[in-house]
């Protein structure tokens, strides 16, 4: 008799299948926990001042519902600002959260992909890249972008939640809660509409009419979002008039080249780069439709949905930054997810029919995956002592020790005048 997990009670596989995301979920702090100093050097830099700033001036209830930037993201701001207030100040202990969460979303990512039936190979592989590549420094070492972050829980919980369901159901409030936190957020209720609608194996057990009910239920919040972003923040998409060519290729360039050309640490620029990058992702992801059966082919398309989407809207937001800013490492994180799930099944497909025995199989893999996850934990510290000593010690360096700065340098920030840096660090004990 076999003593393999599929001949275990459902109880005994449902109890290690959390614990094996739960210990994913750990095993993605490995990066902050190796290199606990360098985040330790950390400090509070640019959009966090002015945040900061305006909390100061407006008060904590009026700023929250304010727009930033070209965001209107009042559930980010209550956690980032209650945070930073709760906290006294700590640098450290927001930088904690940032990486408690996406410690949650690499668990998360996983869980998502088994309800799709996705092998452990393709979970854990996926996981693995996701979790650990430095592509995502700046991501993960800059609170601000803890609205992304958050946003990516949000959307992973509502497609988990509607992916588990027999009539695809999730908390209408997981996608108002994605668009909430981050403005690209907004996708989170188009994702679910479109799920919803999905006509294929693995589609809700509801009439057309009830699916389109619920379509339109899950995608108003984001309509909500959408219109008020529109109307009171400012931004490049109110004013897209002559513009529309340099965003569709900043979207292009952004799309083809993300994440691999970061991941791989790939060395070339231009057109010839791009279009390389683009047929190969492409060809995965064709790949990955044909091949997929069911809520397994179901959630490939809705990420990679996810992904195309995020480029559409970066390129409007971003287009005027220039191409070299489509890989910048604070854009990796949505790419990552949107192509991890067929990436996985495109690894655990071919590494299956490896001309070998099961047991060599899962050996090979896991010292694969285990030399691959140190490898990238590695290449943490070249990348790290750079940012951290522009981002944190430089910065603390220009605001808590030299005596005569220029009135004009708060880092990342200058518009807003030194006396005014010093006067929050000082009422809020910024450390």
């Amino acid at each position: 008799m076999s003593t393999g997990a599929t001949d275990r009670p459902a109880g005994a596989r449902g109890a290690l299948e959390r614990w094996i995301l739960i210990a994913t979920g750990l095993a993605a702090l490995a990066p902050y926990v190796a290199y606990h100093g360098f985040f330790a050097r950390l400090y509070w830099f640019g959009d966090e001042f002015d945040l900061l700033d305006q909390i100061d001036r407006l008060g904590f209830w009026k700023w929250m519902w304010l727009v930033f930037a070209e965001n209107f993201v009042p559930l980010f701001k209550l956690l980032w600002g209650g945070g930073a207030l709760l906290f006294g100040g700590s640098y450290a202990v927001m930088v904690a959260l940032v990486w408690l969460t996406h410690a949650l979303n690499v668990m998360l990512l996983g869980r998502l992909m088994r309800t799709c039936g996705f092998a452990w190979a393709a979970v854990l592989s996926a996981q693995a890249v996701f979790a650990l590549t430095p592509a995502n420094m700046e991501t993960l070492a800059w609170t601000v972008q803890w609205s992304a972050v958050l946003s990516a829980t949000f959307m992973l919980l509502a497609l988990d939640s509607f992916l588990r369901s027999p009539y695809g159901r999730a908390p209408i409030g997981w996608g108002a809660a994605s668009a909430l936190s981050f403005s690209r957020g907004v996708l989170t209720g188009a994702l679910l509409a479109a799920a919803s609608l999905w006509g294929g194996e693995g589609a809700p057990r509801r009439s057309f009419f009830g699916r389109a009910a619920w379509a339109l239920a899950y995608l108003s919040p984001a309509l909500i979002v959408g219109v008020l972003i529109t109307r009171m923040a400012t931004g490049n998409h109110q004013h897209m008039a002559g513009h529309g060519a340099e965003a569709a290729v900043f979207g292009l360039w952004y799309y083809c080249l993300n994440p691999a050309y970061l991941v791989l640490s790939v060395d070339s620029w231009g057109w010839r780069t791009v279009a390389l990058l683009g047929l190969c992702k492409a060809a995965l992801v064709a790949w990955a439709v044909l091949r997929s059966r069911g809520r397994l082919r179901l959630l490939v398309v809705l990420m990679v949905a996810f992904d195309l989407g995020n480029a559409v809207l970066l390129g409007i937001g971003r287009y005027h930054t220039g191409l070299l800013a489509t890989v910048g490492s604070r854009y990796q994180y949505a790419s990552l997810l949107g192509i991890a799930p067929a990436a996985g099944f495109w690894l655990a497909w071919h590494w299956e029919r490896l001309p070998v025995s099961a047991a060599a199989r899962r050996l090979s893999f896991a010292v694969v995956l285990a030399l691959a996850a140190y490898c990238m934990c590695r290449q943490w510290s070249a990348g790290l002592d750079v940012f951290t000593a522009t981002r944190g010690s430089d910065s603390r360096r220009l605001l808590l020790v030299d005596k005569d700065p220029s009135p004009n340098s708060v880092p990342g920030i200058p518009f807003l005048p030194m006396d005014r840096a010093k006067a929050l660090i000082a009422k809020y004990d910024l450390h």
